[in-house]
């Protein structure tokens, strides 16, 4: 019995990682940026638009609009054409 409750509990840190509440959500922000600088739009008109979506659950996330825009728009054009969105959520998750 005593083995298996430090097992799980050692199992803990790794399970909350795997399940960040916030990373899906963030990951949403940064597809949205991206998709914005890819339009064309200026990042403050991005911000502005961005954080008028954030309705419901996701008004929790409006504070991480602006930090999220500023660097998608600090990322070398190039990179756009990559997965930002997946990548960032799973570097997200492996912290």
């Amino acid at each position: 019995m005593r083995p298996m409750l430090i097992a799980a509990l050692c199992l803990l840190p790794v399970m909350a990682v795997a399940e960040n509440p916030m990373c899906a959500p963030t990951g949403e922000i940064v597809a949205l940026a991206v998709e914005a600088r890819k339009s064309g739009e200026e990042a403050p008109a991005a911000i502005t638009a961005i954080t008028a979506e954030m309705t419901g659950d996701m008004a929790l996330y409006a504070p991480a609009v602006q930090p999220l825009v500023d660097w998608v728009y600090s990322l070398d054009e190039a990179q756009l054409a990559e997965d930002v969105a997946g990548s960032y959520v799973t570097q997200c998750e492996a912290q």
